[in-house]
């Protein structure tokens, strides 16, 4: 008799495993997210509640689309927008969020046939005329800095390899970590250290646009830092610049570009920053604190939105 009771209990664990129904008759979970196939906007948004923990509160599907919670307010993916959830019929009026594959190392340079090369100038020529707008309330509320008086309340000065720049509250833990790594390859790198004397200074907070948009810098925010070489010695570091002398500015070989030591951007990037020398419209001058786009990277699937980057 006991042998055929331990025959039933083997059999109905069986059953209920063929069933996915666990042996205790609770309700089985749902299958993890890597699983199953992500649905618009589900991998970017899993990215910002990984890249920011602290301030994203709630993610998670809402009225058919993805949302995420950001203190007390919800934003809708619509249509890669990331609007607040009121506003989400009106995607149409904004450009995309900035998400991208950013990638490990330089990406091959571009190489565009006359007829390529011409609809690209063509795109950027209407941009011009007609600047695109993100809707910044989102990064507003990650950095809890939604107007000038309110960013300028979370500022605060940190020293970055001997130099002192003004940055957001957020920045001060991740840069005083690079701070002592680019110190460390001071005194054992002679690339670092060269590349570090030939610096003026570093700027930080500046309340300003990206340029040729309508959407605010991170620099706006304190989250993103330029090094500043002494003299005119920044060579083809941003693609506006170049694109005066060069027209085809975006064929020019890297190693013509002012661009800082490999090892001081993977000082920057170990600690949630890209870099803008890995940008088509590049600026090798520039760092940014992105947490969530290196998130993105581990999450399985396909981008929904592709986005180069911004400054």
């Amino acid at each position: 008799m006991q042998h055929v009771k331990h025959v039933l209990i083997v059999v109905a664990a069986l059953s209920a495993l063929a069933m996915q129904i666990p042996f205790d008759g609770r309700p089985a979970p749902r299958r993890p997210p890597f699983l199953a196939e992500m649905q618009p906007g589900e991998k970017e948004i899993r990215s910002l509640a990984a890249g920011w923990p602290d301030r994203v509160t709630e993610i998670g599907p809402r009225d058919g689309e993805w949302m995420v919670r950001v203190g007390g307010q919800w934003f809708a993916w619509a249509h890669g927008r990331l609007l607040p959830e009121f506003q989400r019929s009106r995607w149409e009026e904004f450009a995309p969020f900035s998400f991208y594959d950013y990638p490990r190392r330089l990406s091959p340079l571009p190489s565009l046939d006359a007829q390529a090369a011409e609809r690209f100038r063509a795109r950027l020529a209407a941009e011009e005329r007609h600047p695109p707008r993100r809707n910044d309330q989102l990064m507003s509320a990650l950095f809890e800095a939604p107007n000038r008086a309110s960013t300028e309340s979370r500022l605060v000065r940190t020293e970055v390899a001997g130099f002192t720049v003004t940055v957001h509250e957020r920045l001060k833990a991740p840069l005083s970590r690079v701070s002592r790594e680019l110190q460390f390859l001071r005194r054992s790198d002679p690339q670092v250290r060269e590349f570090l004397r030939g610096l003026a200074e570093l700027n930080g907070y500046n309340y300003r646009y990206v340029d040729g948009t309508r959407s605010r810098s991170l620099h706006s925010y304190g989250a993103a830092v330029d090094f500043i070489p002494r003299g005119n010695a920044v060579g083809h570091s941003y693609w506006r610049w170049a694109m005066l002398t060069v027209p085809d500015w975006w064929r020019i070989p890297y190693e013509q570009r002012w661009t800082p030591p490999p090892p001081v951007i993977r000082a920057f990037e170990r600690e949630g920053f890209v870099w803008g020398g890995k940008w088509l419209r590049f600026d090798t001058m520039h760092f940014e604190y992105r947490p969530d786009l290196f998130e993105l990277r581990r999450l399985p699937g396909p981008l929904t939105v592709v986005e180069d980057g911004e400054a």
